[in-house]
C-alpha cells in the first residue's frame, strides 16, 4: 500500500514533467532555431566573444556592460524578396539625405523634430544595409537572385547591463532584436535597439 501510495503521489509530477517536455517539443523548428540564434548572440555579447559575434551579426553593438539576457517574445516570421530589400535600402538612403538637407537649412521648421527624423532615417538606412549584408553571412558562398525570398523575425529580448558605467545596480532593458535568414542558411542578427528607439523598419 505504501509503495502504491507513493506512486499515486508521484504520478502527477511525472505527468507535469512530460507536459513540459511536450510543450517544448511543440515549438516549430524554425522558431526554435531563431530563439537559439538570439540566445547565442546575446551570450556572445556577454562573453565579449568578437569572433562569434562576427559570425552571428552584421550590426554594431556595445559590449561593455552586457551581462546576459533572455527571450521575452518571438515575433512572427516575415518573408520578402531581395528585390524589395534593395528598394527599401535605396528609399531609406534618399529619405535620410532629404531629412539631413531639411535639418541643415538655417530657417524654418521644428529643429528638434527634424533632428529626430534625421536620426530615425539614419537608423533605417543602417538597418536595411545590415540586412543586405546578413544575406551572405547567413549562407556563405551562395549567389541569390532578386527573387530569392528571405525570412526575418523581430524578437523581444530582456538584456541585463551592469558595471561601473551602469552604476551600483544592474539594469534590465527591453530590446528589439531583428534576425534574417537566407534559404538554407542560419539566422543572423542585423539590428538591436531598445524598444523605445527601434525605428520599426517596413518589410523586415
Amino acid at each position: 500500500m505504501a509503495v502504491r501510495g507513493r506512486a499515486l503521489v508521484l504520478l502527477p509530477l511525472v505527468v507535469f514533467g512530460f507536459s513540459i517536455v511536450a510543450g517544448c517539443a511543440r515549438e516549430p523548428q524554425d522558431v526554435h532555431e531563431a530563439r537559439l540564434a538570439a540566445e547565442r548572440f546575446v551570450a556572445a555579447m556577454a562573453g565579449k566573444d568578437l569572433a562569434a559575434i562576427r559570425t552571428r551579426a552584421t550590426c554594431i553593438v556595445s559590449l561593455q556592460s552586457v551581462q546576459g539576457g533572455n527571450v521575452l517574445r518571438m515575433g512572427t516570421v516575415r518573408r520578402l524578396p531581395i528585390s524589395l530589400l534593395d528598394s527599401l535600402t535605396s528609399s531609406a538612403f534618399a529619405t535620410h539625405q532629404r531629412a539631413e538637407s531639411l535639418w541643415a537649412q538655417p530657417k524654418g521648421g521644428d529643429k528638434d523634430a527634424q533632428f529626430d527624423e534625421v536620426r530615425r532615417a539614419a537608423r533605417l538606412e543602417v538597418i536595411y544595409r545590415n540586412a543586405l549584408r546578413a544575406i551572405a553571412l547567413s549562407n556563405p558562398g551562395v549567389l541569390n537572385d532578386s527573387k530569392t525570398l528571405l525570412e526575418t523575425r523581430a524578437i523581444r529580448m530582456r538584456i541585463r547591463y551592469a558595471g561601473a558605467v551602469i552604476g551600483p545596480k544592474a539594469v534590465d532593458r527591453e530590446m528589439v532584436l531583428r534576425l534574417l535568414k537566407a534559404p538554407s542558411g542560419k539566422w543572423i542578427a542585423f539590428s538591436l535597439y531598445t524598444a523605445e528607439d527601434d525605428p520599426r523598419p517596413d518589410g523586415v
